[in-house]
Formats: C-alpha cells, structure tokens, sequence
C-alpha cells in the first residue's frame, strides 16, 4: 500500500484553444476532414501557413482532433453539420483542439473480432 502512485496523463489535459477569425477572403485557412459520415471524429486537415487569422491561444497543427467550436461540441458530428456551427458563428471562433495519437487510439478503441480457424483436415 505504501507504493506511490503512478499519475497517467488523460487526455484531456493536451487539450488545447485557439481563437481564430476569419480571413479579409472570409475564409479560416484549415480544411476539415473525417466526420460521422466516416465513421470518425472531425479533424483538422491542411492547415494552410499565413491563412488562419490568429488572435489566441496555440497555433492549430494538422491530423487534431475538433473537440469544441465557440464551446458546442462538434465530436461526433458529420462534416455538414460542424461546417454549420461554423458557419453560424460570429467571430472570433475558439476552437479547442486536441492531437490525436493514432496508434493509441487504434489499440485503446477498435474492436478485434477473432474467429477460431476452420478445421481442414
């Protein structure tokens, strides 16, 4: 009893905001990619160098996860439906971000189904 505890990082504590605003194109300077439609959470695709109006926070970096746009949650969401919140938000946007450990995930999250092998002989 008198081992010391091992305190393991959640994931919630990589997570991130970045207040943004749209460009004089009125564009956000990012791509959205993923989304329920397939069967993913939606992620920030190319982030475009000089095109995303930064007024705060951490700078937004490719393959993260979109957890929160102006605090709705948009996990979960497909693709339409985030573009949506995007669209009816005024800016400045807060986007709270999180990288994504692929690996991790894949091991943590996916389903393994196995069968036993089939008898040939």
């Amino acid at each position: 009893m008198s081992k010391s505890l091992k305190k393991k990082s959640h994931w919630t504590s990589k997570v991130h905001e970045s207040v943004i605003g749209r460009n004089p194109e009125g564009q956000l300077g990012f791509e959205l990619k993923g989304g329920a439609e397939n069967g993913q959470f939606p992620y920030l695709g190319e982030v475009k160098p000089g095109k995303v109006a930064y007024e705060s926070g951490s700078k937004l970096v490719s393959e993260e996860l979109l957890l929160e746009v102006n605090e709705t949650p948009v996990a979960g969401l497909t693709i339409r439906d985030v573009l949506a919140v995007i669209k009816h938000c005024k800016d400045p946007l807060r986007l709270k971000c999180v990288k994504q450990d692929c690996t991790k995930q894949r091991n943590r999250y996916s389903v393994i189904f196995t069968f036993p092998k089939a008898n040939t002989q």
